[in-house]
């Protein structure tokens, strides 16, 4: 997710470097209608070692953070996901693979007190800036969170998560 950075950042020595500004999105979906919750809130740190070998990225993101502008359906979340238990969603990388124009993320995302391996492909681009994104999807039961029902149906159970980093 945060690669882009390793290669800008290269031909520094070993170093770790605090994370900010990117974004997240989380896609979830009803029978009657989907939304979209966004962060702009993703934190974390990228360790690169001096010859490069050696590579790794931790995020994270608070609940509290995400709105999908609508107040209600975003209490309700904090609510199934027991956020004041589980405040925050983690991510810790377990290794990382560098292709031409992505790369190939594995790691640990923790959310709700259980942490799950996985994967995840980002496309980037360089020229004056750099950008990177995104996405993997996760099944809300895997993580032990009971689904929220609106006139009595659940809400999907898969969702989709997007990343953006700029």
């Amino acid at each position: 997710m945060i690669i882009i950075l390793i290669l800008l950042l290269s031909t520094l020595s070993a170093q770790a470097f605090e994370i900010k500004g990117a974004r997240v999105n989380y896609h979830g979906s009803h029978i009657l209608h989907d939304w979209v919750g966004i962060s702009n809130d993703l934190k974390g740190r990228v360790f690169i070692d001096n010859d490069q070998s050696e590579y790794f990225v931790e995020l994270n993101v608070p609940l509290r953070s995400f709105s999908s502008k609508n107040s209600n359906r975003d209490s309700n979340m904090l609510f199934a996901t027991e956020a004041l238990d589980y405040p925050t969603i983690t991510f810790k990388s377990t290794s990382i693979n560098i292709f031409k124009d992505s790369v190939k993320v594995v790691g640990n995302l923790s959310f709700h007190g259980v942490s799950k391996k996985i994967e995840s492909t980002a496309k980037f681009q360089l020229s004056n800036d750099f950008s990177a994104k995104g996405s993997f999807k996760i099944n809300l039961s895997d993580y032990d969170i009971e689904r929220p029902t609106l006139m009595f149906i659940k809400i999907d159970d898969e969702i989709k998560i997007e990343y953006f980093i700029k």
